[in-house]
This record gives C-alpha cells, structure tokens and sequence, in this order.
C-alpha cells in the first residue's frame, strides 16, 4: 500500500496526511483511529445496481440530466406527495447554522425548511463551537452535531490540519451508524462532496437506501483539485444515485476532471424578500460600496480593502459598508469602514437598497446567493469571473469583471473599477436599469425546493 501525501493549504493538507489507498482497488483506509472505509470500486456499485457510466448533458439550471443509471419515474409509482408516510430526508452537510456563527450555511437550512412539510429531516452537522448544542430541533428539523477538533474555527477560516479532518471524518462516520434501517423510505442527501460523500456513500450502503451527492463550491473548485481530494470526491459520487452541481462550471469540471457521467445543474435559490422588488431609487453620492458575506481571503475581502484603501488615495469619497462574520483583516480598525457583522435578510435588503455596488472579488464560487439577490434587487456587481458568476449576467448588463492574472492586478482592477464609476454615476444608473428589467422568478428558492422535492421523488421511485 502506497502512501500518498499532498503538500496543501488547510484541510486539504490534514486530509493528504491522514489516508492511503490501496491502487489497485482504492482502498481508502483510516488505521490510524482503528476505523476503514472500504470502497471497493464496483463492489457496491454492482451490489446496488447504480454506478454505470452514461452520456451526460447539460441542460440549464434545473434541468433533468439522466444517464443509464438513474431513469424517469415510472407511471403509478409513489411520488413524495402521495406516500401516506413522509419519506425520510437524512441530510449530512459539511456546514449548518450554529449559535455562535447564525449565518453560518443558512442557505442550506432556509432550503430545508422549506421541505419539511414533505419529508421527516434529521440533519447531521458539525459542531464548531462549543456554544452549538450537540442536539437540537430546529423547527420541523432535527439537527445532531458530531464533536470534532475544530479548534472553534470552520474549516475556510483556518480549523484545519491532519488532526482536523481526521477527527471530522473519524466523528461525522461515528455519528451516522446512529442511524437505522427501517421500513419509511428513505435518502441520504450529502451536500458538500469532500468530505460528505464518502461518508453518505457507507451509510447509504448501510442502510439500503438511495443517496444524492450536491455540490456547492469548495468541494470542487478546492479540495477537489488536490490529490486526496479528488479521490474522496470521485470515490464518494461514484454510486450516487443523483449528483447535483450548483453551477455549469462546476458540473463541467466535475464530468471532465473527476469523469462522473450525469450531473445535473441546480442553483439554490434566495430569499422570497429579495423578489418583492419596489422601484429602485438611486442612493446620493458620495459613492457607496457594500460587502456582504464572510470576511475571509478566499472570498476576496482582502482585495475589497486594498481597493477602497487605494481608491481613497486617489481622492475618492467611498464609504464601505461590511456585513457578515468571520475572521475580518486587521486593516479593518485602521480604515474608515462600516462593520455591522451578520445580520438579517431584512437588513441585508435595506443594505442593498441604499449602496451603489456591491463588491465580490472571490477566488473560486458556485452561483453565489449575494449575487442573485444583488440581482434582485437592481444593486450592480463587481466580482471575479469564477464559478457561475457569469452566467449570472448573459450579455454582461449589471456586471463589472475583475479579471486578472496575479493579485495584483486585480486589486487594481478593482479600485479603476471603483473610481471611475465614482466619476461616471451614469454608468451605475444604466447596469441597475438593465438589471431591474430581467425576470427572476427563475431566482427563487422556491424554484430549487420545487426541483429537490422532485428528484427526491424520482430516486425513491
């Protein structure tokens, strides 16, 4: 057995130092703590009947991608609607909303609400911080945290390490043998592929029943490109009964690099309160430029400081609002900012409303939820063409690309980007107007509920 180890950042480089893997039948062993997974390619593939390849396709957000190994619903067959018992929805997600940290994955939580009048939800998450209750109901959902080393920090704000992701892994498999077979059917549903996926994978072997992998950003665009990563994520989607992908870029990679052979493409959709859209009154100069989302380098707030920072050197009025938690920049106490830290989609809305443009120089997303609302709500966008973000903006209206091929240089093209709308407001007047005229219904979470309640439907068929 062959050791390989990948010299990476963060929980990439905990998980390269922590597995080794049997070539000839990818034998992902944990020894270390005395627990394997055992993932035999074809061994369980075969024994559940999923897994064969297929001619994939994509076609558009929330369109149906089928291959040979996942058919339409045959006529009379139970959907989700029909069943007298609620099918049960076993959801294992790498992050959910604590206590400490509220805003924390929200969007995963909001969405299952909205399905928990149809399927009896127990979620599995993990615990950050010691302040977030290892159980709890949270409304109609029942929610169990597993205790892992985190060191109080998620993952993307620097709890990582060998010890991190071993234990998260070694904690998370633990805390899914609590769940047990029985005659209500059943799914799991593993968002984030790395590390959620594997783990569903055993459990779903485990408990006879189907499971769908969905994939939201990091899981793909990061650790899937590292050595371990990309063996966890190919070994833990390489039997699921449904992939899911939350924008084209992302489902393009995962079929080319990790050569899974359906993907279907679904967004999760926002809040209903961004869709109820007033006539957008343009807010007065001085220039306002708003943050919303996690303060963090690999969401690019970095480069919004050095660009407001240097925008101001040359002579621009600008005024930063900043909303949203984690680590922050020391720079923050050093610069004239707004930091109101997490708040409300109420607040967020009222922040869109009075700000000029919103700012997201991010190094890697899915389809970003700010920018949809962004959208919504006819607030312009300066963001890094990555992930899905471009297919946010067919024909480019509402849309200011920070491209670049060093930091650099996006840092600079940020703040031209900042002064010369400040000395050209017209050319902000004109993206809102462009973006006040589209049709989002196509936006809401509703629409992504409606889609999920419908492949849930399909696999149980």
């Amino acid at each position: 057995m062959g050791i390989r180890a990948v010299n990476s950042r963060v929980w990439s480089s905990g998980f390269s130092r922590l597995s080794a893997f049997h070539r000839g039948n990818h034998r992902f062993s944990l020894s270390t703590a005395g627990i394997r997974f055992f993932t035999a390619v074809g061994g369980d593939s075969a024994a559940s009947g999923r897994g064969a390849g297929g001619v994939a396709r994509i076609e558009g957000a929330g369109a149906t991608v089928l291959s040979d190994r996942s058919a339409p619903s045959r006529d009379g067959c139970p959907g989700t609607r029909s069943m007298m018992v609620r099918p049960r929805l076993r959801v294992l997600t790498a992050s959910w909303p604590g206590r400490k940290e509220p805003w924390r994955a929200r969007f995963i939580r909001d969405l299952h609400l909205e399905l928990a009048d149809e399927f009896d939800t127990e979620v599995i998450a993990p615990r950050i911080h010691e302040e977030d209750p290892l159980e709890e109901d949270d409304g109609p959902l029942r929610v169990r945290r597993f205790r892992y080393r985190s060191g109080s920090k998620a993952p993307r704000a620097g709890g990582g390490g060998p010890i991190a992701a071993l234990s998260w892994l070694l904690s998370a498999y633990r805390e899914s043998r609590k769940w047990q077979r029985d005659q209500i059917p059943s799914l799991v549903l593993a968002h984030w592929a790395v590390p959620t996926a594997i783990i569903a994978r055993r459990c779903a072997r485990r408990l006879g029943c189907p499971f769908i992998v969905w994939c939201h950003g990091s899981d793909v665009h990061h650790y899937g490109r590292t050595g371990i990563g990309a063996r966890l994520l190919r070994t833990g989607v390489e039997s699921a009964d449904r992939v899911l992908a939350a924008s084209k870029p992302m489902a393009s990679e995962l079929m080319d690099r990790h050569h899974v052979s359906a993907v279907e493409l679904l967004p999760i959709g926002i809040d209903s309160i961004f869709l109820d859209r007033p006539v957008r009154v343009s807010p007065t100069m001085p220039l306002k430029l708003l943050w919303v989302g996690e303060r963090i380098e690999s969401k690019g707030y970095h480069r919004v400081l050095d660009a407001v920072e240097g925008a101001r050197q040359e002579g621009v009025s600008v005024a930063l609002e900043v909303i949203g938690g984690g680590a922050g920049n020391p720079r923050e106490r050093h610069q004239d900012h707004q930091i109101r830290g997490p708040q409300s989609p109420v607040e967020v809305v009222a922040a869109m409303d009075r700000s000029h443009l919103l700012l997201l120089p991010s190094k890697g997303e899915g389809t970003p939820l700010v920018i949809q609302e962004a959208i919504a709500r006819g607030l312009p966008v300066a963001a890094t063409p990555v992930g899905g973000i471009p297919e946010l903006f067919p024909g480019g209206a509402g849309w200011f690309p920070i491209a670049g091929k060093n930091e650099q240089e996006i840092c600079t093209r940020l703040r031209d980007v900042i002064v010369e709308v400040a000395a050209k407001p017209e050319m902000l007047e004109s993206a809102s107007s462009a973006l006040m005229e589209r049709d989002i219904s196509s936006l809401s979470r509703q629409c992504c509920a409606d889609r999920l309640r419908t492949i849930v439907s399909e696999v149980l068929s």
